[in-house]
């Protein structure tokens, strides 16, 4: 079981979820202070995730490897998907700011960015940032399938975490509510999302080309 756990893809998730755990327990954060945590690290994820689609983009845009994978990419491809993301990740950050502002008790946007970027708050900040970054570098540069890859087929990566990110930010608005000092209600929710984040990175990409398969004959029985 421990050895599953700790299985090199999940090693950076438990340590990225260690940082609100610390702040909990030693720097005394509330659950709204998570959320703030869990707001900035969905804006890191979107923002080092277009550094992955255009560092990609430019070292394999003209690899024969990369350009012989087929794709049923329709819409938006290539480049494009690259301003794409960001209007798209976008309104998920928005939606994520607004749940916020409704639980913070008056604190509104600008006041969040400085609490921040002030106190114990940048520390964890640079704690997920330096994760997030060593993880990139590696599946850039270690990853011996990243010369296959193309930003059509990292585009959605991302997204199952936002999903689960979005969840916290509303069951820890709840917690807030109900007793936003009280710890347990701070360890209870970092260790749903810890939970929940390991069962998202394990899901296998078979197991993820089924579902869509499934899908499909679905949508094409119902047509």
């Amino acid at each position: 079981m421990l050895k599953r756990l700790f299985r090199k893809r999940n090693i950076p998730i438990l340590v990225l979820n260690a940082v609100p755990l610390y702040g909990a327990i030693f720097l005394h954060w509330d659950a709204l202070s998570i959320i703030l945590v869990y707001v900035a690290e969905t804006i890191l994820v979107g923002a080092i995730h277009i550094v992955k689609m255009t560092a990609l983009y430019f070292m394999n845009r003209n690899n024969p490897k990369a350009l012989a994978v087929e794709r049923h990419n329709s819409g938006v491809t290539g480049a494009g998907l690259i301003p794409f993301f960001l209007i798209h990740f976008g309104f998920f950050v928005v939606i994520q700011m607004v749940v916020f502002s409704g639980f913070s008790r008056g604190l509104n946007v600008s006041e969040a960015i400085q609490e921040l970027l002030s106190s114990n708050f940048k520390y964890a900040l640079a704690a997920i940032f330096i994760t997030k970054i060593t993880v990139l570098i590696g599946e850039l540069f270690w990853d011996p399938e990243a010369e296959t890859k193309l930003p059509d087929d990292v585009f959605f990566e991302p997204y199952p975490r936002i999903f689960v990110q979005q969840f916290m930010v509303i069951l820890g608005g709840f917690f807030s509510i109900f007793n936003g000092s009280f710890m347990a209600y701070a360890l209870v929710l970092i260790a749903i999302k810890t939970i929940v984040d390991i069962l998202v990175a394990n899901v296998s990409l078979k197991t993820i080309e089924r579902w869509n398969a499934q899908y499909e004959k679905k949508e094409k029985s119902i047509k």
